[in-house]
Formats: C-alpha cells, sequence, structure tokens
C-alpha cells in the first residue's frame, strides 16, 4: 500500500511502476496544477481588482473590455506552474515540453487556423447559414491587439498543460494512441464544466464534444509531426482570435469580446453553423477538422517514411 502510495504521488520523479499508476499519477498532478493555478489566478484577479479600486469581494467590479481582459492575462499562471512542475518535479528541459528553438512553427500553425476558419465560413456561406456584411470601419485596433495578447496567453496554457506536460510525459510510458486519448479528454472535460455546451440541445452537445475531441487530436498530431507544442499554440490561440475577435463570433459558447473586424451575420442557427454554440458546435467545422486530420497524417507519414527526425 505504502509502495503504491509513492508511485501515486504527483510529487516525485519516480518510473519504476505499472502504465496504470503512471497514468493516473500524472492525471492527479494534471488537477493539482490546474486547480493551484486556479486558486493563485483568483487571487491575483482579485487583487488586480482590489489595486485597482474595486471591492470585488462585495460585487464591485470593472466593466467593459478590462473585466474580461484581466482573467485571460491571468492563465500565465497556468503556464508558469506547468513549466516550474516540469521541470523541478520531473526534471525535463524545456525542450522535452516542447519549447524547442522552432518558435517560427508558430506562426505556422496561425496560418493552419486562418485557413481553416476561412473554409469553415466559405461553407456557411455557400450554404446560406450565414452572410458576410463586410468590413467593420469602426473596430477597435486597442482592443484587437489587447484581445490578440489575451488569447496567445490562454491558447499557449491549455497547450502546455494538455500537450507540453500531459500528452508528452504519457508518451514516456504509455503508447502514442493512449497518450494521445487522455490528454484529449484532459482537454475536453474542463470546456464541459467551463461552457455551455451541455445546455445547447443534445445534438449541438454531441457534435460540439466531438468536435472539441477532433480539434484536440488535431494538436496533438501537428505537434507530433512538427516535433514542437508552438505549432499548435499558434494554431489554438488564432483560432480563437479569429473566431472570436476577427469575425465578431461566439467560441465555446462565449459570445464576443467585441464586434469584429469582419461582420458575420449569423441568418439561421443550426447545425452547420453549431447554433447558439457557435462554429465549434457545427458539422463545418467537423468536416474541415477531419480533412486536416487526414493532410496532418499524410504529411506525418511522409516524415516519417523520409527518415526526418
Amino acid at each position: 500500500m505504502k509502495r503504491h502510495a509513492i508511485n501515486l504521488s504527483p510529487f516525485n520523479n519516480r518510473m519504476e511502476m505499472s502504465g496504470t499508476e503512471y497514468v493516473i499519477k500524472k492525471l492527479l498532478a494534471f488537477v493539482l496544477i490546474f486547480f493551484a493555478a486556479g486558486v493563485l489566478g483568483e487571487a491575483v484577479v482579485i487583487g488586480s481588482y482590489t489595486g485597482m479600486g474595486y471591492d470585488p469581494l462585495h460585487g464591485v467590479m470593472p466593466e467593459g473590455q478590462i473585466a474580461g481582459l484581466i482573467p485571460y492575462y491571468g492563465y500565465i499562471l497556468f503556464s508558469i506552474i506547468a513549466v516550474l512542475y516540469c521541470k523541478h518535479i520531473e526534471k525535463r528541459s524545456l525542450q522535452d515540453i516542447g519549447l524547442t528553438k522552432h518558435g517560427t512553427d508558430y506562426l505556422l500553425g496561425a496560418l493552419i487556423a486562418v485557413a481553416m476558419l476561412v473554409l469553415v465560413v466559405i461553407l456557411c456561406l455557400v450554404t446560406g447559414s450565414v452572410s458576410f456584411l463586410g468590413m467593420n470601419r469602426d473596430v477597435s485596433v486597442k482592443g484587437l491587439l489587447l484581445w490578440g495578447v489575451a488569447f496567445i496567453i490562454q491558447g499557449s496554457e491549455e497547450e502546455i498543460l494538455c500537450r507540453g506536460f500531459l500528452m508528452n510525459t504519457l508518451m514516456k510510458k504509455i503508447p502514442v494512441a493512449p497518450a494521445v486519448f487522455i490528454s484529449s479528454t484532459a482537454f475536453v472535460v474542463p470546456h464541459l464544466i467551463m461552457t455551455s455546451i451541455l445546455d445547447s440541445g443534445l445534438v449541438y452537445a454531441l457534435i460540439g464534444i466531438a468536435n472539441l475531441y477532433l480539434i484536440s487530436v488535431l494538436f496533438s498530431m501537428i505537434v507530433l509531426w512538427r516535433g514542437n507544442i508552438w505549432i499548435s499554440c499558434g494554431l489554438h490561440a488564432s483560432w480563437n482570435y479569429v473566431l472570436n475577435i476577427i469575425l465578431g463570433l461566439t467560441v465555446s459558447g462565449n459570445d464576443a469580446k467585441m464586434e469584429g473586424l469582419f461582420l458575420i451575420r449569423v441568418n439561421r442557427l443550426n447545425i452547420i453553423n453549431g447554433s447558439e454554440y457557435g462554429f465549434e458546435a457545427g458539422i463545418a467545422t467537423t468536416t474541415i477538422t477531419i480533412i486536416m486530420i487526414c493532410v496532418v497524417l499524410y504529411l506525418w507519414k511522409g516524415r516519417n517514411d523520409n527518415g526526418i527526425q
């Protein structure tokens, strides 16, 4: 019993255990990092509001964009704590986490996100579920920049936790496929808890959950294909930013933070555009994500066949 307790403790770097014990150990570490960062982040947000002259403990909160921006900037604590855990408990380097010298892959990930969303929008346009109304000439440039940084922080946080920490550490003990599935489940579950996907109706909930798994598998595959998490950080952050800020549409059930640079009108809510939950619960996203997974599989296979490491 004592040996099992030691094996399952997330505060040591033991590897001599069964695969099942190892998976449980790393999931416990994931939960520990998630909640420790959440508690610390909440304290920082409360402290920030208090320092600005508000009284958040009694419901006196800032309004406007600042109220949304501060929590997003607070996500950096999740990344810091995850990296510190990997470095000091697991004794892993930044390169082993996936933060290699190939930082330019971030731009490749961003381009993939833009290409995917362009195709999703085209599918929605040709089916008549959305309409393009033109450019927003009154868009806030300051807002575009501030939210750009916010989504860089938020997207990178999820990738460092789910791919850099969890998936990469699981692959040290178990095969790639279960490591991808377990890390994808760790990615999906917080979205189910923290968003309105289960309130969107059974059909949209099922499509949304399937899409969450598909997009997480895509993130994992491009990490394995390129050998770093910069590319998934770029894809994740750009997907959320372009969808929510540039297009001014719902992301994971959360309304747009500001009026978008491009004006898109949802004509009717249906399974193509994802109804109230947004594109991420629509079959347009399902279609494009599956196509992208097939493309990455082909490129990954070609890379391996050519002996490229």
